[in-house]
């Protein structure tokens, strides 16, 4: 996925839209909307926490943030939603999900929707009333069954001055491997700036919900009823047992064993097998 700016904006002109003072390069025209991993020029940002290395790009951030251009902020991912809010209704910028590209070996049921831009590799069955949005990429010989939805918006809010949720507007994808079954009744968010990626051989039971920015890697199982909050990250053969759930942006290792109803609260080491609520450790790999 690109995004592709029609319209010139600096650093200065979204700063006085959104009433944020600018230091550094206010001339520097938005070219591109990312997550801090991409340290270039040109690319709006946001950082919520103090960063002692320097941040190219259009960042904005606390007022003790070190950036090539900064838009300062009390609230930065406050103001970053509102930037992005700007950006839409201004259409500055638009999404290019490319072609579609389905194989002709594939199997697509009738009751399915399909959007376009949507990439199914070879032997890939999507079954009954599944919908699949726009940008997604699903390999070979997978399985997406009944009345799951791949690529939605992701559950992202931040509560503005008067006390009311404002939409995270969230612009990533969602890549899916090969040899991957996704059971009924699923739920795959899109990336908030980058992707949501599910590696080769994962298999999910029905009722799993995995949420924007996740990346799982290869072979793992999710039981029934698993939720996956933002962010997180599965290393390979790791196995959620059924109704566990996980908080946002720990690091679950290859080859870990959680617990039937699970709440893993931190960051997993290889092999462990954890279990309960909070989840502790029950046997070390």
């Amino acid at each position: 996925m690109a995004i592709i700016f029609n319209i010139k904006i600096t650093a200065a002109e979204l700063g006085a839209s959104l009433g944020l003072k600018v230091q550094g390069d206010g001339t520097q025209v938005i070219s591109n909307i990312g997550s801090l991993d991409y340290n270039y020029s040109n690319i709006l940002k946001f950082s919520s926490k103090t960063h002692e290395s320097y941040l190219n790009g259009i960042v904005i951030g606390g007022d003790e943030l070190k950036a090539e251009t900064h838009l300062i902020s009390e609230n930065p991912r406050l103001d970053f939603c509102r930037a992005l809010d700007f950006l839409l209704n201004s259409k500055a910028f638009k999404q290019d999900f490319g072609k579609s590209n389905i194989n002709s070996s594939a199997f697509i049921s009738s009751s399915a929707i399909v959007e376009d831009s949507v990439t199914i590799g070879a032997n890939t069955i999507v079954e009954h009333n599944v919908v699949i949005h726009k940008g997604t990429i699903i390999g070979e010989n997978c399985i997406i069954r009944a009345n799951s939805v791949i690529g939605a918006q992701g559950f992202g809010f931040e509560k503005n001055e008067a006390g009311k949720w404002f939409r995270f507007p969230h612009l990533g994808g969602v890549i899916i491997g090969n040899d991957v079954e996704i059971g009924a009744l699923n739920s795959v968010c899109i990336g908030a700036l980058d992707d949501t990626i599910i590696g080769n051989g994962v298999k999910t039971d029905n009722l799993v919900h995995i949420a924007h920015n996740c990346k799982i890697g290869n072979n793992c199982i999710l039981t029934a009823c698993t939720e996956l909050s933002g962010g997180v990250t599965l290393g390979d053969n790791v196995w959620m047992g059924p109704n566990s759930s996980t908080m946002q942006k720990i690091i679950i290792s290859d080859d870990v064993v959680v617990g039937v109803g699970s709440t893993v609260t931190k960051s997993v080491d290889k092999g462990n097998v954890v279990a309960g609520s909070p989840a502790k450790i029950i046997r070390r790999g």
